[in-house]
């Protein structure tokens, strides 16, 4: 399954900054929080906090508006946005080529075992090309 996209990534200005990756997934907007930093180097993970799935799509998702979230409210500011290729879409994992000004390359994001049974389910975002 190939499939072009958009994608979206936010820094997010809170208490505990962080970064916001919206994707955009047939008529979903799904998005994770990133905590730690975007992997930049391959074979680099960084866990990541699954967000809430919007009916919306990445035209209608606005910078600098005051947003809350697990994280906290603050201000949002465009870091990246570009197309994705996507390569294997499944519950637990999904495979994607990003072509962005920044976020660039094959990523991975993958539910691990422990990831399965928190609140919020967690995954792993790792550059694997």
């Amino acid at each position: 399954m190939k499939e072009t996209n958009n994608f979206l990534i936010h820094k997010h200005n809170t208490p505990h900054p962080h970064y916001d990756l919206y994707l955009e997934v047939g008529d979903e907007l799904r998005s994770w929080i990133i905590p730690n930093g975007i992997p930049e180097n391959k074979s680099e993970k960084k866990v990541v906090v699954e967000n809430e799935i919007l009916k919306e799509s990445i035209a209608d998702t606005k910078a600098q508006e005051m947003i809350e979230d697990a994280y906290g409210t603050g201000k949002t500011k465009l870091w990246d946005r570009g197309t994705y290729t996507l390569e294997t879409q499944k519950n637990i994992k999904i495979v994607f080529n990003a072509e962005g000004g920044k976020f660039n390359g094959k990523f991975l994001l993958h539910v691990p075992n422990w990831g399965r049974w928190t609140k919020k389910r967690l995954w792993t975002l790792e550059k694997i090309r």
